[in-house]
């Protein structure tokens, strides 16, 4: 079922990469958990709402091409999220803990989508899969 996808992927990274592991649980976890703690802000649905579906579909391409450099597509609608998460904090005042969380998902989301450029960049040259990941399979 595709909803376990994302927890087999999660499992693959772990036995294949402790670094890139710890890197989606900082950036995932506090997503889901902040999305849940601060659901009465129409920031954190939408934070939530895009974590879980980024998931998913994470879930569906590692299924399809496992470690594929593809898995940052999972992240285009952040390509939305944050500007808008960046002209909010901007513009609205919050409360010390949800302003401290959409800093903290706004500098996580965006290094992500660097990565996901650079992998980008690098499946366009060739290099389909993480070098993390071949260097396991040997």
């Amino acid at each position: 079922m595709f909803l376990f996808d994302p927890f087999r992927m999660i499992v693959d990274i772990g036995r294949a990469n402790r670094n890139i592991y710890f890197w989606g649980g900082a950036l995932n976890i506090p997503q889901v958990v902040g999305g849940v703690f601060f659901f009465d802000h129409v920031e954190a649905q939408a934070i939530l709402v895009v974590a879980i579906l980024g998931l998913i579909v994470a879930g569906q391409i590692h299924k399809k091409a496992a470690f594929s450099r593809m898995i940052g597509m999972c992240h285009l609608p952040w390509l939305l999220l944050l500007p808008w998460l960046i002209y909010r904090q901007a513009n609205i005042e919050y409360p010390f803990w949800l302003e401290a969380w959409l800093y903290y998902s706004s500098a996580t989301i965006a290094a992500s989508l660097i990565f996901d450029a650079m992998d980008f960049y690098r499946y366009s040259k060739g290099q389909k899969t993480f070098a993390w990941a071949e260097d396991k399979s040997e």
